[in-house]
């Protein structure tokens, strides 16, 4: 009887103390998004947040905040008590950091993250649930650079590896969030891949056109090669200019070095068929000449192709 006693005991305090977790609806409304600065790596958000909740204690003027952002402004805030529930309404204004993916500049896609988290209640009290229904981006909304594909709000939460010195836990603690994502692909794109390769494409073809002159002007093949090589540096520096700056290996970095390889191969070849035709090796020459014209192009448009067909579909 004891016994029975007192697991009726433990039963009804577990219980109690899973009806002590109170539970927050949440949601966002974007109404704007700029200052897209990849080389400082952060962007800046406008929007409404909201929560909906029944234990009048709760403050969520001053409890929530977003994560892994440089700054962040409430303003506006509005709460009104409805039948069995509180709903409060607040506008922010925030300088997010995002780690932004420009490998495949420009036909990068981007998820600009959004995380709302408590700061001061941990998931044994209180829980988010995502009000994904409502939230939404504002179709006022346009990004000159960018189309938005998709948005989707869901609950998160985010474990730390502390406990902050609360007593009533041990090695971590965890806080509940909601996380709304933006899903964005650049505008353009292939308008702006032309306009950044076609320089160093144009230098390629420069280059390879030594071989159509005679071996035994050496010094205007290897001269045209060489013109064409500093007409690809120049236009890798003035690609960097426009191409954001990240120290990933983009693909229009790829390009460029599959240039040099290209053209410095050119003119290795150059100098051996020069060598061959002066020690009258003629026909040899004649055939290194046409092996290397046609091995260049293919192999140079192949692998192009290759860093581009996904892309551009």
């Amino acid at each position: 009887m004891k016994k029975t006693t007192t697991l009726m005991f433990i039963l009804f305090w577990v219980m109690n103390i899973k009806a002590q977790v109170d539970t927050a609806k949440v949601g966002l409304f974007i109404t704007n998004l700029y200052d897209f600065n990849i080389g400082d790596g952060c962007y800046t958000t406008e929007f409404w947040t909201w929560s909906i909740y029944t234990n009048d204690s709760l403050n969520f003027e001053e409890s929530q905040e977003v994560s892994f952002s440089k700054k962040t402004n409430f303003s506006n805030y509005n709460l009104e008590q409805f039948d069995g529930g509180n709903w409060m309404q607040k506008k922010c204004t925030s300088t997010i950091l995002q780690d932004w993916d420009v490998r495949f500049f420009p036909f990068d896609k981007q998820v600009l993250t959004i995380n709302l988290e408590d700061a001061l209640l941990d998931t044994t009290n209180l829980v988010y649930v995502a009000d994904a229904g409502n939230s939404k981006i504002s179709d006022a909304l346009t990004l000159e650079e960018w189309n938005i594909d998709s948005f989707k709000v869901v609950p998160n939460s985010i474990r730390y590896n502390t406990t902050y010195g609360d007593p009533t836990l041990s090695g971590a603690s965890v806080y509940p969030s909601v996380t709304a994502k933006v899903f964005l692909t650049r505008n353009h794109s292939k308008v702006t891949f032309v306009k950044l390769v076609t320089g160093v494409y144009v230098a390629f073809f420069i280059s390879l056109l030594v071989f159509l002159i005679k071996p035994h002007d050496t010094d205007t093949r290897v001269g045209l090669a060489v013109g064409g090589l500093f007409a690809a540096v120049g236009n890798k520096y003035i690609v960097e200019s426009i191409v954001p700056t990240t120290t990933q290996t983009t693909l229009v970095d790829l390009i460029h070095i599959s240039t040099f390889a290209a053209i410095l191969f050119i003119v290795i070849m150059v100098i051996i068929i020069s060598r061959n035709y002066h020690f009258e090796k003629t026909k040899r020459a004649e055939n290194l000449e046409k092996i290397s014209f046609w091995a260049t192009l293919l192999i140079f448009a192949g692998y192009n192709f290759y860093l581009i067909m996904d892309l551009w579909a």
